[in-house]
């Protein structure tokens, strides 16, 4: 569903990436890890729109992304989660999970019932449904962008580390949940996530960045066993 072609990303003389090339296909999670700075995010944001890449190609099945503006690319079918939860605080949490639906058409009372059930799939409570978003627990923020984002049903859903700051039942709620939205929806999900464990039941392939460039592909396994990736960022 989604490719990356030679994608190179340059601020001055620094590469934040370099020659990134893969592929995320439907139904899947794609992990992608590696240090801090290795350029997980800056992907991201090339993907999204936010940044302009310097070389290379994006594509969203027949859809050139490469050089569109954020806007245009949420159109066609990308959407993402952020490390920093930015959900909108003064408002109640149906109202966050509808903004994600601006640029659809369908009324009110479609948006509610979408947001109703995509609650119940991501096991967000009823008792929540009232309350300033800014003032929930951090779990239930961390779904409700999650929420937000899958209402607009999205083709590719990039989601940055969604265990940050989690308990271990959290975590692993979080795992189990992205697991079902790729097996039942038509989509793909990639994950950026410094929690090994949850990348390791997760994801189907994972993607090690290091310093720009990638180090290694793979299964969680073999990536587990690489002894690059054992050296660069698992530590022995």
């Amino acid at each position: 569903m989604l490719r990356v072609h030679s994608l190179g990303l340059r601020f001055g003389g620094v590469h934040a990436i370099q020659d990134i090339t893969f592929q995320a296909a439907r139904n899947q999670v794609l992990g992608l890890i590696g240090p801090n700075g290795a350029g997980k995010t800056s992907l991201f944001n090339c993907i999204t729109g936010f940044y302009k890449p310097t070389s290379g190609k994006i594509y969203l099945g027949n859809d050139e992304l490469t050089g569109r503006q954020p806007y245009q690319i949420s159109r066609l079918g990308i959407r993402r989660t952020f490390q920093n939860i930015r959900l909108f605080g003064e408002l109640p949490l149906l109202a966050n999970i509808m903004s994600g639906a601006h640029v659809m058409r369908r009324t009110e009372k479609e948006l509610v019932q979408a947001s109703h059930a995509l609650c119940g799939e991501l096991q967000i409570d009823r008792g929540f449904f009232s309350r300033r978003s800014g003032d929930l627990p951090l779990g239930i923020q961390r779904r409700v962008e999650l929420a937000r984002a899958l209402i607009a049903e999205p083709k590719v859903l990039l989601v940055d580390e969604p265990g940050a700051g989690l308990a271990a039942a959290e975590k692993q709620l979080i795992v189990s949940l992205l697991r079902r939205v790729a097996t039942e929806r038509p989509l793909g999900v990639i994950l950026i996530e410094h929690d090994i464990g949850m990348i390791a039941r997760a994801c189907d392939r994972v993607i090690v960045l290091d310093r720009g460039k990638i180090l290694s592909a793979g299964s969680p396994e073999e990536i587990r066993r690489d002894p690059a990736v054992i050296s660069a960022y698992l530590g022995s």
